[in-house]
């Protein structure tokens, strides 16, 4: 898919009878596998429907087979071109779908589960490739994403009670403030906490909707609308506009709502156009964007009703200002009875004027550590936590994907879980010349002070200053003192050692050992790490990243 695209694929090669598309470059996301299995559906829906109109016009048929795999490549930036194994084995995957399909290798399936329905298929080989490759066909995009919790809930207690307090209040129509927001970084437990509102509101026969945010979608007006409303309508990409009109009127019926004036509001959000059956609303601009949201409220109040209703928006840093004007009107209405959750990573998104309470959730403890790393396994020894709560700095998502990772290990170390690989990466990549930064600090060690970062780094003081800025803000670094700062988790340091080529590293290497000897202010209370850095990834110079044919 092209750059400008939402999705922000490259195409990385476009020889033969078929391209090669890379996420995770140049630009690497949190979600970038997501991104790729994505890519490919809407690959197939836009070349089925040009097929419908070749066959029309010319009597012929056009077909598409996509596969989708991930794994180390080598990068020729000059050329633009995508060498090694994991380019190859995409296209060797491609040629096990069906026409008009989506297929996924076993590295992919992993990772995608929670989000698209998958379809196990027998495993077959492939020409180059010793083996049979197991592969899933991709069915398409779940409703609602399916959520796993390996462990127990540890360390939020203040927050559970809060809910169960607030949600009492519901019951008995006296809120006063409507609103908790959970705030955090990636993997904090900011959904988990969600999940038990639901639960706690699951079988009282109150009203929940659930809106969620998406990546992909963040500058479209009112997303998350949409995509409850077809939901609850039953509607899907496959539903043909006369059928989702027909399908928005039942819903609007059913809600007692008056078809005539709510279908013309509505109907615009789902993308249906006029000329499938309803009369557009008498306004353009600005002055239709004020109805349709009214529209949207009228609409969403009629769902929750009079009694105690839990909405849920999930990952409200990826709503759009519409929508965020659409819960900024449902909680400053009479909302004694509403209990909104809310969930969100640290922007600054927050809009002024809301009546919320806002919980910046902190990593657990090391005791509350141990204690999640114990319930997910009771026979890991004192060692082994030690080594989970360094690398996981009390992110409970951290701590759950590396404890699975010593389960499937021989004893040593294992490698940053894969599942954690592209969230800490996008990271990393906080801006244009951040990497060399992040290469040359992660050398140096946990800890590094600005000294020693500027004489190992190969960029000008002010360029590293500025790096350093962007790194903040990307939560990669934290301020430890005066001039020194320490990598934010030791898995970001981790996955940082891996990405410079050997070269690059001996390099890196050789100018700390140049700075220390040469007694650079700050470098000698710095440690610097050995020059061995584990999981080598077989000397590949870019890390993991899903590639589509």
């Amino acid at each position: 898919m092209p750059d400008r695209g939402p999705l922000r694929g490259h195409i990385g090669s476009a020889k033969g009878d078929g391209l090669l598309a890379m996420f995770g470059h140049p630009t690497a996301h949190d979600n970038d596998v997501r991104r790729a299995v994505q890519a490919g559906l809407e690959i197939t829906r836009k070349v089925s429907h040009l097929s419908q109109q070749a066959q029309r016009r010319f009597g012929v048929e056009i077909a598409v087979r996509v596969g989708v795999h991930r794994g180390l490549v080598y990068l020729d930036t000059a050329q633009d071109e995508v060498y090694g194994l994991a380019a190859n084995l995409a296209a060797r995957v491609s040629s096990l779908a069906p026409r008009g399909t989506v297929v996924v290798s076993e590295a992919i399936n992993t990772l995608v589960r929670k989000d698209f329905e998958l379809e196990d298929r027998p495993a077959a080989p492939v020409k180059g490739v010793d083996g049979l490759i197991i592969h899933y066909q991709v069915v398409g995009e779940r409703s609602e994403a399916v959520r796993i919790w390996r462990g127990p809930l540890v360390g939020r207690d203040r927050e559970v009670s809060r809910l169960e307090r607030t949600w009492a209040r519901a019951e008995d129509g006296t809120l006063t403030t409507p609103c908790l927001v959970f705030r955090g970084e990636s993997g904090i437990g900011k959904s988990r906490l969600a999940s038990v509102a639901v639960d706690m509101v699951r079988g009282s026969g109150a009203t929940m909707l659930e809106l969620t945010g998406s990546p992909f979608h963040n500058e479209v007006g009112l997303y998350p609308v949409r995509t409850l409303i077809e939901y609850r309508c039953g509607i899907d990409r496959s539903t043909d506009p006369a059928e989702r009109l027909r399908l928005l009127d039942n819903e609007i019926r059913a809600h007692g709502l008056d078809p005539a004036t709510t279908v013309r509001l509505l109907a615009p959000v789902l993308g249906i156009a006029p000329e499938y059956g309803y009369q557009p609303a008498p306004a353009e601009g600005r002055k239709l964007q004020e109805l349709i949201a009214t529209g949207v409220c009228a609409y969403l109040r009629a769902c929750l009703g009079d009694g105690p209703a839990l909405p849920v928006a999930e990952d409200v840093h990826w709503f759009d200002l519409s929508s965020i004007d659409v819960m900024g009107a449902l909680l400053c209405a009479d909302a004694r009875r509403l209990l909104v959750v809310v969930t969100c990573r640290p922007e600054g998104w927050l809009p002024d004027g809301w009546p919320m309470k806002v919980f910046d959730l902190a990593p657990l403890t090391d005791e509350q550590t141990d204690e999640l790393i114990v319930a997910l396994e009771p026979t890991i020894n004192a060692a082994q936590r030690v080594a989970v709560r360094e690398r996981c700095d009390g992110i409970p998502f951290h701590i759950e994907q590396v404890v699975a990772g010593l389960e499937r290990s021989s004893g040593e170390q294992p490698a940053v879980p894969e599942a954690l690989y592209e969230p800490l990466i996008s990271r990393l990549n906080a801006s244009a010349k951040a990497m060399p930064v992040v290469e040359a600090a992660a050398v140096i060690g946990r800890y590094v002070d600005r000294p020693l970062l500027r004489a190992v780094s190969a960029l000008s003081a002010e360029e590293v200053d500025d790096v350093i800025d962007d790194l903040e803000d990307a939560l990669v670094l934290e301020p430890f003192g005066v001039d020194r700062w320490r990598f934010r988790h030791e898995l970001l340091r981790e996955i940082a050692a891996e990405l410079a080529p050997p070269s690059v590293r001996r390099g890196l290497h050789a100018r700390a050992a140049d700075a220390l000897v040469a007694g650079v202010a700050g470098a000698n209370q710095t440690g610097v790490s050995s020059p061995t850095i584990t999981n080598e990834r077989n000397g590949l110079t870019t890390p993991p990243r899903p590639t589509s044919r």
